[in-house]
């Protein structure tokens, strides 16, 4: 494919910008929630996470900590530290990074990113998305010696039926009363309700935003989405949360509406299965340079953020915890990549085959194979990880990216 001079690095949209000042806040405000004798639990993704901004339990996120190593190149010496504990370079490379700073130096080095990991009072986790995570969060319990709960749930094709919805309430109305004997906080309905309202206020911005990206030009690509994702995982419930993605979203909302992409001269665009890369999100960056963009992703749709409706709202609730790609049958998920990836003009579509994430990989080479039989659609596999640099080759995921991108271009022709 030819590509043209190379853009002016940055970021397409000005609001991205605040991403980083979002993420700093938010490790540092579990640290001081932490130094104020208030509780901080450990979670994982998917926890039902508006119950803990509604209990006042600070909710600390370990992956997102892995990946933020990752992304400033740290992830490696952290993993190596794991893996001469004993733990097999096979584990999650988030699970590897976490425990190699626990099992290490430990959470409260200085020469961590932020200052340190404020330590848990409590860990919680659910069976949706990993297959480690329950083993992972036990080696940490036993270290720390404080309560673990796994909430659990069922993998569901949609429609939810109740049983599985009612399976899931049965794990909340457990988890309430043990956070509040464990932890001295009180659950209050109400204080619940409005957490809600917010959660799904910015689940609602987040959604808009990213349907404003089926825009040719698309006003914003992968790298930069990927960038802004956090508050959606950890921050729902939070104010801060919805005032960044209005102004990511109100800024998106002027590209389009002034014909503004993300590329200049737009002429592939690609969508995105399974976790970046964090610590080469330069990745897609150069893709943009190719005259093309990643402007869906599976990850940012359908992991995060789902909407709920309040009218009913431990219903809502339930389902939108339950109503996640990683929790999807292999027919959920090749039913809703058929729909988007022609809600999004699609002309290719690349699976990140990552070596960590197990459960999201699975079923990969059956979506492929019904995309291009069904609309048309060719993909791509690159071999990788999220966070350990070790499994990732450069030069030949070079070579067939650009192998890729001239077959799309010679297609469109």
């Amino acid at each position: 494919m030819t590509a043209t001079a190379p853009k002016k690095k940055g970021r397409a949209l000005n609001s991205s910008y605040e991403a980083a000042t979002v993420l700093k806040d938010y490790w540092e405000g579990a640290t001081r929630h932490r130094a104020e004798g208030r509780p901080v639990a450990w979670v994982s993704g998917n926890v039902p996470i508006e119950l803990f901004w509604a209990l006042g339990i600070y909710p600390v996120y370990p992956e997102n900590y892995s990946a933020v190593c990752a992304s400033i190149q740290r992830a490696q010496e952290f993993c190596e530290t794991a893996e001469e504990k004993g733990y097999s370079i096979d584990l999650c490379s988030y699970s590897r990074v976490n425990l190699g700073i626990v099992l290490g130096k430990g959470v409260d080095d200085p020469e961590l990113p932020y200052g340190g990991i404020p330590r848990p009072d409590m860990l919680v986790t659910t069976r949706i998305p990993c297959l480690p995570q329950v083993k992972w969060w036990e080696v940490v319990r036993e270290h720390f010696d404080i309560p673990m709960f796994v909430v659990d749930a069922t993998m569901v094709e949609l429609p939810i039926r109740e049983s599985q919805r009612q399976h899931y309430l049965g794990q909340i109305r457990e988890l309430i009363p043990f956070m509040e004997q464990k932890l001295g906080v009180r659950f209050h309905e109400d204080t619940f309700t409005e957490t809600l309202k917010l959660s799904d206020q910015a689940a609602e911005l987040w959604l808009d935003l990213l349907d404003l990206r089926t825009a040719v030009p698309s006003p914003v690509g992968s790298r930069e989405m990927c960038g802004n994702v956090f508050p959606l995982v950890a921050m729902l419930g939070n104010p801060r949360t919805i005032e960044f993605f209005t102004h990511l979203r109100d800024e998106a909302k002027e590209c389009v509406q002034e014909g503004k992409g993300a590329v200049e001269n737009e002429q592939i665009r690609l969508g995105w299965d399974n976790i970046p890369m964090w610590y080469n999100l330069k990745f897609f960056s150069d893709v943009e340079e190719q005259n093309a963009i990643f402007t869906y992703e599976t990850y940012l749709r359908y992991v995060w953020g789902g909407r709920m409706d309040l009218n009913d709202p431990w219903t809502a609730f339930a389902d939108k915890h339950l109503d996640v790609w990683l929790n999807y049958s292999i027919n959920q998920r090749v039913n809703t990549l058929l729909r988007d990836l022609v809600k999004f003009k699609l002309d290719g579509f690349v699976f990140h085959q990552n070596r960590s994430c197990k459960r999201f990989s699975m079923g990969q080479r059956d979506l492929a194979q019904a995309i291009q039989e069904k609309i048309g659609v060719p993909s791509l596999f690159i071999e990788s990880d999220m966070a350990d640099p070790r499994a990732y080759a450069e030069a030949p995921t070079r070579v067939k990216m650009e192998t890729f991108l001239e077959m799309l271009e010679g297609n469109k022709r």
